[in-house]
């Protein structure tokens, strides 16, 4: 079991660190050197957040589905994985009094919060004022709601087709 929830926590990182990277500095750097035009860099840049805002949310259905269907997690422990790759997030980092490892903890909780936040408030900006609780509630709800999903290939239909009718679930 062990092995499996560090296989998730370590997709669940390197998928969220990934995004965040090209959202902070890759798509900012090829948008700066391609757009001269200061307005049409930052309207390129708003569309840059809303698409990686969208794609944020498919990522969290799609590390839920991954949690219950790859590595075979409860729910249980996919939350717990969840909570604790999250939840270090909201707090306050225990620093030391370094002010440096403050600055740093909090840039990068905004970052994190910004992978959704920014997309949302750049499309609706009127209506929602996202926390970044909000965003930790929403991101696990579609996490788990992404354990619902399950991804069969054509190859895999029959084989999940018996799959079904071994549980008992028929052709639903």
């Amino acid at each position: 079991m062990r092995g499996r929830i560090g296989g998730l926590a370590t997709e669940m990182l390197f998928v969220l660190s990934a995004v965040g990277c090209l959202k902070e500095w890759v798509f900012p750097f090829f948008i700066w050197q391609w757009f001269p035009s200061a307005d049409t860099a930052s309207q390129m840049l708003e569309w840059v957040f809303i698409v990686v805002g969208v794609m944020t949310l498919f990522i969290y259905i799609a590390l839920g589905s991954s949690a219950k269907n790859s590595y075979g997690l409860t729910t249980v422990s996919s939350l717990g994985v969840y909570l604790a790759i999250h939840l270090p997030l909201l707090l306050v980092a225990p620093t030391g009094g370094n002010p440096s490892a403050a600055l740093w903890w909090q840039k990068l909780s905004v970052s994190w919060w910004g992978l959704i936040g920014e997309g949302v408030e750049l499309f609706v900006p009127a209506r929602w004022m996202f926390h970044p609780y909000t965003i930790f509630l929403l991101a696990g709800g579609l996490f788990l709601l992404g354990r619902w999903v399950r991804v069969v290939d054509e190859e895999n239909r029959e084989e999940a087709k018996h799959f079904r009718m071994s549980r008992g679930q028929g052709d639903t």
